[in-house]
């Protein structure tokens, strides 16, 4: 017989045992549920890496298919990737060698509009992403060739629609100038007529034809766009033809334009003749507005290295902030005698230049119109 002592000691191994029991069932328990955890979890990194792998095999395929151009750079700006589009445009030897260089290979031209020009006139645009300080840029390059082709198109296509609306708008101004050509000129034949008479109906005849004559250049530069030629023009021979081009409607008018010397060398490319019609609309337009004995300033306002102001100023009424909108508008007009194309020519020829037409004025303190475009350096005419 156990004696008391024993039977608790037996009693406290009995109870330990069966909380061993209970303990090692839990924890069986827990290891099967963990189990069953990692089993699912494998299944979901499974899944996971299917799918991943499904996105990645879609993402090649369409880099492959997409037209576009997608370049890796790393972070020495050396070409790390790029698409088999990207190789057709570039070059499979493009691979691993700096980006600058690349682009000074292929490309003839690289504007800031983004866009890069190649020998043959193909035109890309470029569109560039930063992925990583650390690990480069992605950049996508497409043909916007037939884009740009299409826009210049579409912009002639507006501008013959233009000279189609333009045609009813203008047949009065044609109609009154021409009506009294034909009657001064036909007066000339009279034998009862003084010299003093024949000179005054030769005078208003040449004045109607001249009135005529800037009609029909205007419908043409706008019809044509606004540029013809390609040269490097210097600001300075500008300026001075153009005082020259304006003198005798300066004197007509009793009017004064002040031209402020151009103290640098600077040049800009395109059309001189079209360069030289725009100016005289904006100096024709301050002296028609002011009215007889105007005073006139016409400034070149350099921006930075890369732009230019050409700025004609006035001291008439101003225009109101409203019509500011409008007055570059084809057939818009606040005058009785206007056609409303001058200041639509202007911005035409601006733009056919890469550049701007703009306009600032305050009612009752006059107006500052300019045109803004690129300067070109002697080098590049080189």
């Amino acid at each position: 017989m156990l004696n008391e002592v024993e039977q608790d000691r037996l009693k406290e191994l009995e109870q330990a045992f069966e909380l061993f029991n209970a303990t090692s069932m839990q924890l069986t328990n827990a290891y099967d549920g963990l189990q069953e955890q990692v089993v699912h979890l494998q299944g979901q990194l499974a899944k996971s890496d299917q799918e991943k792998r499904r996105v990645a095999d879609r993402l090649s395929r369409l880099l492959n298919l997409l037209p576009a151009g997608v370049i890796v750079l790393n972070e020495r700006g050396q070409v790390a990737e790029m698409n088999p589009s990207a190789e057709a445009i570039l070059g499979a030897d493009a691979l691993g060698r700096d980006w600058d260089i690349v682009v000074m290979n292929v490309f003839l031209l690289a504007n800031d509009a983004g866009e890069l020009i190649t020998h043959d006139d193909v035109v890309y645009q470029l569109s560039e992403a930063n992925l990583d300080e650390a690990v480069g840029k992605i950049l996508l390059i497409q043909d916007v060739t037939s884009a740009r082709q299409l826009q210049a198109h579409v912009s002639r296509h507006q501008r013959l629609h233009s000279m189609g609306e333009m045609a009813a708008s203008l047949a009065h101004q044609i109609r009154t100038p021409l009506s009294s050509a034909l009657l001064y000129v036909s007066q000339l034949n009279s034998e009862n007529i003084t010299e003093d008479k024949r000179e005054k109906f030769v005078g208003k005849a040449l004045h109607s034809l001249n009135h005529l004559e800037g009609l029909v250049k205007d419908m043409l530069q706008y019809a044509r766009g606004g540029k013809g030629s390609e040269q490097p023009i210097v600001l300075r021979e500008l300026l001075e033809q153009l005082e020259k081009n304006v003198e005798t409607q300066v004197a007509c008018t009793e009017s004064e334009v002040a031209f402020e010397p151009v103290e640098k060398a600077l040049m800009i490319m395109g059309d001189k003749d079209a360069l030289l019609t725009a100016l005289q609309n904006l100096v024709g337009n301050a002296i028609d507005v002011v009215g007889k004995g105007a005073k006139i300033q016409v400034l070149v306002n350099q921006l930075s290295e890369k732009q230019v102001d050409l700025v004609v100023m006035d001291y008439g009424p101003g225009i109101e902030d409203a019509l500011l909108d409008k007055i570059f508008e084809p057939f818009y007009t606040s005058r009785a005698k206007g056609t409303g194309l001058g200041l639509a020519v202007v911005r035409a020829i601006a733009e056919a230049h890469g550049g701007t037409a703009w306009v600032k004025s305050i009612a009752g303190h006059g107006s500052r119109f300019g045109i803004r475009l690129p300067l070109i350096t002697v080098r590049e005419v080189e």
